[in-house]
């Protein structure tokens, strides 16, 4: 039988242990949550990390109008988003195609869209300069897509008082996922140019001659010399699996995501040049929990960081990504 004594070193024995356990990091999951803390080689449609991505995801502008064979046909919206279709432009089938057209588009500027829409600034590795990335995509009644005739082209214009000379045309054939890296090709058949506003001050964009639809962006790659592999640890709850890693550019319009490594445990990216100042973003969900790490910093070479996510909500994530 305990004696007194021994109760009371007991009781503050427990004591100690709590409080200490307050101070630590451990997370400690209710009962039947799934964690996915553990590292993975590929990353499947029921991951943390693509539940997460699916709930932050965006939504995208549409409309309606008839196509008809003696008329042009303009959509848009009133941000200054214009699509411009000549008539005899759009085909299905192999057939040029009249009639109803239900369009689904949206146009993204910021740098926390590029988040948000899974579409970061990255081709074959090597991070891009975006001038603006934007949908179109077109379908009859029945929800079958209708395509520009190959030999044809439609003009897609837009705002952006940024706009700069030597940007081209980049597109994707992936539909947007965490669950892999986004990659953009470039389109050597399209046209990107520069229009000024004749009758508002200073007042400029893009204007992009293009036979293609689907996910499209205006860029040019970054400056890469000198340029350096970059790698980032999390604590050990976060993997590849229940997280994804960002690396916002501070001065140009640049999102890269960067890509979990089950070996190594890390999140990297390569050809990213040195000096950049940047902000490394990473949101997770873990269990029923969210997480959100922040961490301002300059590259340098061979680079290798550290970041320390905080627990979070949906709401405090969008914030951020609203003000990215």
């Amino acid at each position: 039988m305990m004696n007194k004594k021994h109760i009371t070193i007991a009781v503050l024995l427990l004591f100690f242990l709590s409080a200490c356990q307050k101070d630590t990091d451990v997370f400690v999951p209710d009962a039947g949550q799934q964690l996915d803390s553990a590292w993975v080689s590929t990353i499947t449609s029921n991951a943390q990390v693509t539940i997460l991505a699916n709930r932050l995801a965006g939504t995208f502008d549409n409309t309606e109008f008839q196509v008809n064979a003696l008329s042009d046909t303009v959509f848009g919206n009133n941000t200054g988003f214009v699509v411009e279709i000549p008539r005899g432009t759009l085909s299905l089938a192999g057939t040029a195609y009249t009639g109803t057209v239900r369009a689904e588009f949206k146009l993204l500027l910021k740098k926390g869209d590029f988040i948000r829409y899974g579409v970061p600034t990255v081709s074959n590795r090597f991070p891009l300069e975006s001038g603006g990335a934007f949908l179109v995509r077109l379908f009859n009644p029945s929800g079958t897509p209708v395509i520009v005739n190959p030999s044809k082209r439609i003009s897609i214009r837009y705002i952006d008082e940024l706009a700069k000379p030597n940007m081209s045309l980049y597109y994707s054939t992936a539909a947007p996922t965490s669950a892999a890296i986004f990659n953009w090709i470039k389109d050597t058949d399209s046209q990107v140019s520069i229009w000024q506003s004749a009758t508002v001050s200073n007042q400029r964009g893009y204007v992009v001659s293009t036979a293609r639809t689907g996910w499209l962006n205006v860029d040019r790659l970054l400056e890469q010399t000198p340029s350096t592999e970059v790698n980032v640890v999390l604590p050990n709850l976060f993997s590849n699996a229940n997280t994804a890693v960002y690396m916002v550019f501070k001065n140009i319009r640049s999102v890269v995501q960067l890509s979990g490594n089950n070996v190594t445990r890390t999140f990297g990216f390569t050809n990213i040049p040195v000096n950049s100042e940047v902000k490394f973003i990473t949101i997770s969900k873990v269990g029923d929990s969210y997480y959100l790490g922040i961490k301002d910093d300059k590259i340098t070479a061979n680079y290798s960081g550290f970041v320390k996510p905080e627990i979070s909500n949906l709401e405090k994530i969008n914030q951020l990504l609203n003000s990215l």
